[in-house]
């Protein structure tokens, strides 16, 4: 899990983040939160986050700052600025410095989520090949590293069944005489992954192999892996994939 701090003066942008963003999707965590740079910098020293969300303007110590101190005392952590439209040209420079991203606010649902993917997995310090990249951005389960034969099965059945409109856990636990309770229950402790969140990233990663043809659909490609609302299928594609599915079809992942 990539582990990460929000840092905003105002309480309830920090809450609307923390609970409006699928952060099990992307395989993260919110490790601490912070009011400003100061007690951000404190926190950092203690939880060691991996990424760093920030307002750029909050009392004590400003964004900026705090971007500087984190970046010197900790290289490899990731920061992302949350701007306003007047500090636009702010945040840019910013990036110059070596702040990793920045987001105008107020976003769009799914943009938070596409800009932590992207950075986190779409920038690989050497070349690497595109299956390498989809791999790093979505990874899938190996059934051979599976011990538990009725995790197996169910792995099996995602892979049969990932198209049906209708996928339940409960026609999975069904079609193996067992309840859903006992089948998420062991599927988490096996994958760390619940079957749902797995589906999703499985048909993703069949969206994205469908889509290397520049002649399918978007539309079908939605209706090909179980998705019956385009723009659902959309907005879930790009927080996973950090881009659109017709930007991914057009440009692929670099």
């Amino acid at each position: 899990m990539t582990s990460v701090m929000i840092v905003d003066d105002e309480k309830y942008v920090r809450m609307g983040i923390k609970e409006q963003t699928d952060w099990d999707l992307i395989g993260c965590e919110v490790v601490a939160e912070a009011a400003n740079g100061e007690e951000a910098l404190k926190k950092a020293e203690e939880t060691r986050p991996d990424l760093v969300i920030s307002d750029i303007r909050m009392p004590k110590m400003d964004g900026i700052e705090l971007a500087e101190k984190l970046l010197d005392r900790f290289p490899s952590t990731k920061v992302i600025f949350l701007t306003a439209y007047n500090e636009f040209e702010y945040a840019r420079q910013a990036v110059r410095m070596g702040v990793s991203d920045y987001l105008l606010k107020p976003f769009q649902d799914g943009e938070l989520e596409a800009s932590v993917q992207r950075l986190l997995h779409l920038h690989p310090s050497a070349p690497a090949s595109a299956k390498e990249l989809e791999n790093k951005l979505i990874p899938l389960i190996d059934k051979a590293e599976v011990q538990n034969r009725y995790v197996q099965t169910a792995l099996s059945y995602v892979e049969e069944h990932f198209s049906d409109f209708d996928f339940s856990i409960g026609k999975l636990a069904d079609s193996m005489g067992v309840s859903e309770g006992h089948i998420s229950r062991l599927f988490k402790a096996e994958t760390d992954l619940g079957i749902n969140n797995y589906l999703t990233r499985y048909r993703i990663r069949k969206a994205m192999d469908y889509l290397k043809d520049v002649q399918v659909k978007v539309y079908e490609v939605a209706e090909k892996t179980g998705y019956q609302d385009i723009a659902y299928f959309s907005n879930t594609f790009k927080k996973l994939v950090g881009k659109s599915p017709s930007d991914y079809q057009k440009e692929g992942l670099e």
